[in-house]
């Protein structure tokens, strides 16, 4: 389903589990043949007509992409790709809008996805292998240290919402985190500087202007030339 010649939508969803040590989520590894393929992320994908029905247009810089009804299709679709992928089902009404993310304007292939945590899944996972070669249930440090070690490749929004969950300690802190507080909107735009390319979202100084020098609160990731994360700077 479109929204703009440019940009397409998409769900993701993450199904989280409480163990002695913390939260761990279902990951799942991208076949190697596909878009991101190798790389570790959650399943999902793009929202299709039988997922509900949307706007015939939407604008990517006023769409309200918390509207009710826009949010219900999304999570509709985070449910059915969450099937199709895993086999696993996801029960829709306990779904928590945790983020969306929308990448750089100069990306060749453009999603706008939301990304929803799953507390309550059920079954026994079963890949589609033309999707998906492999899968785990991880803690989001663990994900973290072997992404560092450079055996568990992610993009940048996996790795930034991985570093986000470590803050919590359960997947009843997380929820209560995720109903109280707005999502977290990643309109990623993405600027070069001396030490490489900068992504930056909404609350970072350089956000509007593109200084990266400017005075000010962070919110921002440094890449390389691969979008691999080198350093994270988030002082909101």
């Amino acid at each position: 389903m479109t929204a703009s010649p440019e940009l397409r939508l998409a769900a993701t969803t993450m199904p989280i589990r409480d163990r002695a040590s913390g939260i761990e989520l279902l990951m799942v590894r991208r076949n190697p043949e596909l878009s991101f393929g190798g790389m570790w992320t959650f399943p999902g994908g793009a929202l299709e007509p039988g997922d509900g029905d949307l706007p015939p247009a939407i604008d990517e810089l006023t769409q309200n992409w918390g509207e009710p009804s826009l949010l219900t299709v999304a999570a509709n679709a985070a449910v059915r790709e969450t099937l199709e992928e895993t086999a696993l089902v996801a029960n829709r009404t306990s779904l928590a809008w945790f983020s969306h993310w929308i990448p750089p304007a100069n990306i060749a292939k453009r999603f706008a996805t939301w990304f929803f945590l799953a507390p309550d899944v059920s079954g026994d996972v079963e890949l589609d292998l033309s999707e998906n070669d492999d899968w785990r249930w991880i803690s989001p440090a663990t994900a973290l240290s072997e992404h560092a070690a450079g055996s568990f490749p992610l993009a940048v929004p996996t790795w930034v919402t991985l570093d986000d969950l470590t803050a919590f300690a359960s997947t009843g802190e997380l929820l209560d985190h995720a109903i109280t507080q707005s999502a977290r909107l990643h309109h990623t735009r993405a600027y070069k500087a001396d030490a490489g390319r900068t992504l930056c979202w909404a609350g970072d100084a350089a956000y509007g202007s593109g200084d990266m020098g400017a005075p000010g609160p962070r919110n921002r990731v440094v890449v390389d030339d691969n979008f691999a994360v080198v350093e994270r700077k988030r002082d909101l």
